[in-house]
C-alpha cells in the first residue's frame, strides 16, 4: 500500500480479528496494510513443484502422514491459455498434513523444477527429539541434530526435490505467533 495514498484500508479494522488467539497489541496510529479490509485470515496452502510426483507423495505420506484430498490432471485449451504454453500439462495432488495444513504437490511437463529452493516449510512438533529419532529410524537425512536457539529447538530435513522442511518445537513459555507488547 502506498503510504502517501490515504484510503479506506488505512483506517480500517484497528482491532484484533476474531480468529486470532489473543490480543495483537496493535498500535492505533500504525498504518493499515493492503489486505486488512479484505479480512486476511491465514495461510491457505503451500504449493511445491516436484520432479517425480509419486516419489514426493510417498515421502510426504511416510514422513508427515499426508492424506490426499484431491488429485487432478490439468490440461486442455483452458489450461494452455492460463499457462500461455501450448501442450501444457500438470498433475496436482492436494493433501492435508498435521490435521489442517494444506500441501499441494505439482508436476509440470512445461516447466522444469528449479534447483534453487527458497521456500521453507516448518512443522511444529511436541517433542523435537522424538521427531529427530523417528526420522533417522526411517532413513531420512537430517541436516543436524535438534539445535536450541532463541525460543525453540529445531532441525531441518529435505524432501526428495530438495525443499527444506524445518521441524520445530517451541519453548513452553514461547509465544511465537503473537506480536510483542
Amino acid at each position: 500500500m502506498n503510504p502517501q495514498t490515504p484510503g479506506r484500508i488505512a483506517g480500517a479494522l484497528r482491532h484484533s480479528p476474531g480468529w486470532y488467539a489473543g490480543p495483537m497489541n496493535v498500535d492505533p496510529n500504525a498504518p493499515g496494510f493492503a489486505l486488512e479490509g479484505a479480512g486476511l485470515a491465514r495461510l491457505s496452502h503451500v504449493s511445491l513443484q516436484v520432479a517425480d510426483l509419486d516419489r514426493a507423495l510417498l515421502f510426504y505420506r511416510s514422513v508427515f502422514g499426508m492424506q490426499t484430498v484431491l488429485q487432478r490432471n490439468l490440461e486442455g485449451p483452458e489450461f494452455e491459455a492460463v499457462t500461455a504454453t501450448p501442450g501444457a500439462r500438470s498433475k496436482l495432488v492436494r493433501g492435508l498434513v498435521a490435521g489442517n495444513t494444506v500441501v499441494q504437490l505439482f508436476w509440470h511437463n512445461w516447466r522444469e523444477p528449479t534447483t534453487e529452493k527458497r521456500t521453507l516449510m516448518s512443522f511444529e512438533v511436541r517433542d523435537v527429539n522424538a521427531a529427530f529419532e523417528a526420522l533417522r529410524a526411517e532413513g531420512v537425512d537430517c541436516q543436524s541434530e535438534p539445535v536450541p536457539f532463541d525460543n525453540s529447538t529445531a532441525f531441518v530435513i529435505h524432501d526428495p526435490d530438495g525443499h527444506p522442511i524445518e521441524i520445530i518445537q517451541w519453548a513452553a513459555d514461547a509465544s511465537p505467533y503473537r506480536i510483542p507488547a
